[in-house]
């Protein structure tokens, strides 16, 4: 090396040797660089347009024998996506519909949107859309499927993923018929990453859970009836049937106010008995969920109801001069 550049390293040396003490050092994942660089761009552009939003997605990642080619055969899509559909769904009260948008290589790689809602509200302020962005029904239930999934591969208490089991159990049948393993990656509307594998560990162990507490995958519904001793605005009821002990009926945010009942009052109702399991093993423990009725129209108000029978022959003329007589 030259003396002049030999010259000017030694004289910076002081400076290079701080910055390189003051640089993080610590190794970061991929999740956190990509999740830097979203949040960036999208900070960048909402200088320009301020409504700017980053796309949501899913990136399913699968690996194994049959996602070598980088395509998608149908027998393991109807095996896979339809489970993981009804996984979402169990998640959350929230209805949030996926579609697959795309399939690239690299083993199989599949690209799951949620469908567009058809409203979005008129005109909202930055500030207004970033808190809904917080809050939006997509992120949360999605963070709710990474979480469960991350609560199998670490063998975790997988109680407040019980409604999802089902689920679950059947995207690990198809992973297994096909001898695959699954990595699934969150990219929200802000730019944050997250990214959980479904390995053969979270495999095994939901299929110990699947042997040892099979009613948990399989909630049953039964009718109960008794007397409301028992009302809370938190959303629990407690129902004492006629020759058993009492049953707290738990409610969705919102529902107990609009069953309209009293204490004291004598009620029949439809339950779902659904099994909380805890980890290795431990006593379940039984929930019991209010189910909504189904509405339908009572006899009742069909009895003053006029009906009329014409022939399809007429044209509507008998009605007409019914009509005209009136």
């Amino acid at each position: 090396m030259s003396s002049w550049r030999q010259r000017i390293l030694d004289g910076r040396r002081g400076d290079l040797d701080a910055w390189l003490e003051a640089e993080d050092t610590t190794e970061r994942t991929e999740d956190e660089v990509d999740s830097e660089q979203r949040a960036n761009w999208l900070s960048s552009v909402r200088e320009w347009d301020p409504e700017s939003a980053l796309p949501e997605e899913l990136v399913i990642r699968l690996f194994g024998g049959e996602a070598g080619s980088g395509g998608l055969r149908f027998a393991v899509g109807n095996a896979l996506l339809k489970p993981l559909q009804d996984g979402v769904t169990a998640s959350s009260d929230e209805d949030v519909e996926l579609e697959l948008v795309g399939v690239s290589a690299g083993s199989t790689v599949l690209h799951v949107r949620p469908v567009a809602e058809g409203q979005a509200s008129a005109e909202p302020s930055v500030s207004d859309e970033r808190e809904a962005e917080e809050s939006r029904p997509t992120s949360r239930v999605m963070n709710s499927l990474l979480d469960a999934v991350g609560t199998l591969e670490a063998e975790a208490d997988v109680s407040e993923w019980t409604p999802m089991l089902s689920s679950l159990s059947r995207v690990v049948s198809a992973l297994d018929k096909f001898d695959l393993s699954m990595q699934l990656r969150w990219l929200d509307g802000q730019g944050r990453v997250r990214s959980t594998s479904l390995t053969e560990t979270g495999r095994g162990y939901l299929r110990e859970l699947r042997k040892s507490h099979g009613e948990a995958f399989a909630p049953v519904r039964r009718s109960i009836s008794g007397l409301v001793t028992e009302l809370k605005l938190s959303g629990a009821a407690v129902i004492k049937p006629a020759a058993s002990p009492a049953i707290t009926v738990k409610f969705e945010p919102g529902e107990i106010s609009s069953v309209g009942w009293r204490l004291g009052e004598h009620v029949h109702l439809v339950v779902e008995e659904r099994r909380r399991i805890t980890r290795r093993g431990a006593r379940p423990v039984t929930d019991f969920v209010y189910v909504e009725p189904e509405k339908f129209t009572p006899v009742e108000e069909l009895e003053d109801l006029e009906i009329a029978l014409r022939d399809p022959d007429d044209g509507g003329q008998h009605g007409q001069s019914q009509a005209d007589a009136g």
